[in-house]
């Protein structure tokens, strides 16, 4: 089996797991779990020695293991291999700790996850030229991709727009009190299949 590790250290790497056929060494390798690894350096492939689980995070519900499908996508497209990326990592590992401990909706789950992860690559969601202190609750904005948010205007520019209550509230980080994270979630949606060329992200049309 190859399994592909985000580490603290070294990044995204691929291992091979040799001789992983008996149900329990398959089982324990299972995705959304926390691994201390023993691997031999190869050129092209590194081989894993041993392996010992140190969190399994057993509270993750079953709908919140579809949500990490999708973070696992997200990572897999968005980060390269071999580069060490511990903001990345940490903010995985806090994410499996969250998705144990919440009762928070699936949508608020991804939404968490994904705004954070934009923000870690260098894509997070912008403002443009608004005045943050000027954003009116009573008034409706546009997610431009190429300038940020934009007051909507005309009734062009008025599919997927967002409250200006629920833009305060994102600017906040109070994700809890937005009323329409479907719509943010599409802007983001977008933002992802920009980067990745125009293709989709198979997991979130699947989810």
């Amino acid at each position: 089996m190859i399994y592909q590790l985000l580490t603290r250290n070294k990044g995204l790497m691929s291992v091979l797991g040799k001789g992983i056929k008996s149900k329990k060494g398959y089982t324990n390798l299972k995705p959304f779990r926390e691994l201390k690894v023993s691997y031999i350096p190869k050129e092209r492939l590194s081989l894993m020695t041993n392996y010992e689980i140190t969190n399994d995070y057993k509270n993750i519900k079953n709908s919140s293991y579809l949500a990490g499908i999708y973070f696992n996508e997200l990572i897999y497209k968005f980060i390269p291999h071999h580069e060490p990326l511990q903001n990345i990592f940490s903010l995985y590992k806090d994410q499996m700790i969250y998705m144990a401990e919440t009762t928070d909706s699936i949508d608020l789950i991804f939404f968490n996850f994904e705004v954070l992860f934009l923000k870690e690559i260098g894509y997070e969601i912008t403002f443009g030229n608004i005045n943050k202190n000027l954003i009116n609750n009573n008034k409706n904005y546009f997610y431009d991709y190429e300038f940020g948010f934009k007051e909507v205007k005309q009734n062009i520019d008025s599919k997927n727009s967002i409250t200006g209550k629920d833009l305060i509230c994102y600017l906040k980080n109070n994700f809890n009190s937005i009323k329409n994270i479907k719509t943010f979630r599409i802007i983001i949606k977008n933002i992802f299949r920009r980067l990745n060329g125009g293709t989709k992200i198979k997991s979130y049309d699947l989810f």
